[in-house]
């Protein structure tokens, strides 16, 4: 191991008697020069888990935590180098496939020595964490059963995920869809989260429907003629184009490409709206569009593009505009509008709000794209009024999708989602690869072979980025829900916490969507809400804002009784449904004292709102923030 200034590396692992089929302790660990560990084996091992802390942490009454998963053989390189001043102490345990994990062995006093959350189970709870919104009773007991990446494969196939007995979801659905109204628009997001078992399908498609962000309060103003003519379906029209949008984002991301996906989220009534594609025309086309597009939706600021490429980006998308059609031509662009003018007062025409193509408002003449690069792109002129102006946008965007940059932007943003906030090029490169690869059953830039090539990264499962990531307030508010049997029909209060939190999903009138690093969530009054959120819904048990805390514990065998005590147990349920068992001794401690006590600090028997108001206390520790 190299060595810091004062670095001194101690090895522990000696133990105490195992249970039947528990394989023994770890005999032998050592650690060489060269930064690798290596131990004896052990009878009826299937594998071996590594644990590390810092020297420092056991001063603090602190232990390891998982360092390595399921290691095969019994030798392990680890190249980390401590902090200056500080080292690692490392613990070796044993596991089979049939007993279990051995112990991690006994402290110089003599007492069982802890670890911050066993490798299993931390390593599981990563995973539901990351490519959903946290574990629920169905999830954990589905990746114990498939094993984490068999979950992960089940996962990437939503299709193959039966949601038909799934009455949790189903009973909270039927009464919002299709949404009316924005309200019900966002409680059917957070629904689909909270109870849904295609877990990924619902991130991937909040991925990417806040990737296209597009905001409610547009497409609600551009209904205002609504207000007078038919006030009672104008907040439906509305929110039917962001529904019907991402119900689009949902299908393509596991089974399209990102070429489909530009293009479905470039022509729908929401961005045609929202960026102002409906104002651009000949002589007087709008950037807007064209400017996001490039910068956030495709290459990334920094893709290559210029200024001329949004300059005759804008003239390609001139023309386009909504309106409402008869439902039998609603599917072609040139076919003719329903005049306004012929509207009653009293009775809304038939028909479909849809993108229309009007030739006569489009730019006919020559466009280049990326003009003087490998890249470059003619878009033919087409006669005057001609309507094979409606190609421009294929030829555009199929240049877009090409582009290298493209694929490096979004893998990088992806990675980000999902792996580490600060991916590396070669974990980029790995992802365009699989972009490229025409061989996809999609071919070039299938959706859902770039998100197995993501989750295939080897960082995504490294026990050292495990909790590398802050949840965002969906993902906590969410994750709160499914881990203390919350109940919620996604309206009220946690629609109100979303707000304060400031994460209220088709209302960002910010084109970049809402952001997916950590530290941009972390701020006093962010916390707070958080904090009061996980005390607020533990506390109650309300159908549409609460949680059915004691019969999560009743139904997992736990006690809820107060004599004989049982506050050891019910801490230790809840710190391994709300992170896994990833916690301090002391701050086990803390919630067992907590729960054994009233709000004076008086020692006292727990009864049901103690325990309710345990759970809520333990969701404010940072474990449970993180991901």
């Amino acid at each position: 191991m190299r060595l810091t200034s004062v670095l001194c590396i101690t090895i522990l692992c000696a133990g105490a008697g195992a249970r039947a089929q528990t394989p023994p302790e770890v005999d032998d660990v050592g650690l060489d020069t060269s930064s690798i560990i290596t131990w004896s084996p052990v009878a009826g091992a299937d594998d071996y888990n590594i644990y590390r802390g810092l020297l420092s942490w056991l001063a603090a009454g602190d232990t390891a935590k998982c360092h390595a998963d399921e290691i095969i053989g019994v030798s392990f390189a680890t190249t980390a180098i401590p902090p200056a001043g500080t080292g690692y102490f490392y613990l070796v345990t044993a596991e089979s496939n049939l007993g279990g994990e051995g112990t991690p062995g006994t402290n110089s006093a003599g007492a069982p020595r802890e670890v911050r959350g066993k490798c299993d189970p931390v390593m599981r709870g990563h995973v539901l964490n990351r490519i959903g919104f946290g574990r629920d009773e169905w999830t954990r007991d589905r990746i114990v059963a498939l094993g984490k990446q068999g979950y992960i494969d089940e996962q990437l196939n939503p299709a193959l995920i039966d949601e038909s007995t799934n009455t949790a979801l189903s009973s909270r659905l039927a009464g919002i869809v299709p949404p009316g109204s924005i309200q019900e628009l966002q409680a059917f997001d957070i629904v689909n989260a909270v109870y849904a078992r295609r877990q990924l399908e619902q991130q991937t498609t909040l991925f990417f429907d806040n990737h296209f962000n597009t905001d409610y309060r547009t497409s609600f103003q551009f209904f205002a003629f609504y207000q007078t003519l038919f006030p009672a379906t104008r907040a439906l029209e509305s929110t039917r184009f962001h529904y019907d949008l991402q119900n689009s984002l949902r299908t393509l991301a596991f089974a399209g490409t990102f070429r489909e996906i530009l293009e479905t989220m470039a022509l729908s009534p929401a961005m045609i709206i929202y960026l102002d594609t409906i104002a651009n025309v000949r002589g007087i086309p709008n950037e807007n569009f064209a400017r996001e597009l490039l910068e956030l939706h495709s290459m990334g600021v920094d893709g290559g593009y210029t200024q001329a490429d949004i300059v005759d980006l804008a003239k390609v998308f001139t023309g386009w505009s909504v309106c409402k059609k008869d439902a039998a031509v609603a599917g072609d662009p040139l076919s003719a509008c329903i005049p306004r003018s012929t509207y009653g007062t009293v009775t809304e025409p038939a028909g479909l709000w849809v993108n229309s193509f009007l030739p006569t408002r489009h730019e006919n003449a020559q466009k280049i794209l990326f003009a003087g690069t490998p890249y470059q792109v003619t878009i033919p002129a087409t006669a005057l009024n001609s309507s094979t102006g409606i190609n421009d946008v294929g030829i555009a965007l199929d240049a877009i999708a090409a582009h290298p940059s493209t694929a490096r932007f979004i893998a990088k943003k992806l990675l980000q989602k999902f792996v580490v906030e600060v991916p590396t090029q070669a974990m980029i490169d790995a992802v365009v690869a699989a972009w490229n690869n025409a061989a996809n059953p999609m071919g070039v830039g299938d959706l859902r072979e770039v998100v197995t090539a993501v989750l295939a990264q080897g960082a995504f499962l490294d026990p050292d980025r495990v909790a590398g990531k802050i949840k965002t307030p969906f993902e906590h508010v969410v994750s709160g829900f499914r881990a203390a049997r919350g109940k919620t029909d996604g309206s009220n209060l946690n629609r109100t916490y979303l707000g304060r939190m400031q994460e209220s999903f088709h209302q960002n009138p910010v084109p970049t969507g809402y952001s997916e690093l950590g530290g941009d969530w972390l701020d006093t009054n962010n916390l707070l809400e958080r904090l009061n959120f996980g005390l607020d819904m533990t506390s109650r048990t309300a159908n549409t804002f609460g949680a059915d805390v004691i019969g999560l514990l009743n139904a997992n065998g736990v006690s809820t009784a107060p004599v004989p005590d049982n506050a050891a147990a019910i801490v230790d349920f809840f710190s391994g449904t709300l992170f896994a068992g990833a916690i301090t001794p002391n701050e086990r401690q803390l919630a067992i004292d907590y729960l054994r006590t009233n709000d004076s600090g008086v020692a006292s028997n727990y009864d049901d709102v103690r325990i309710r108001e345990t759970c809520g206390f333990m969701m404010g520790y940072a474990q449970f923030l993180e991901q």
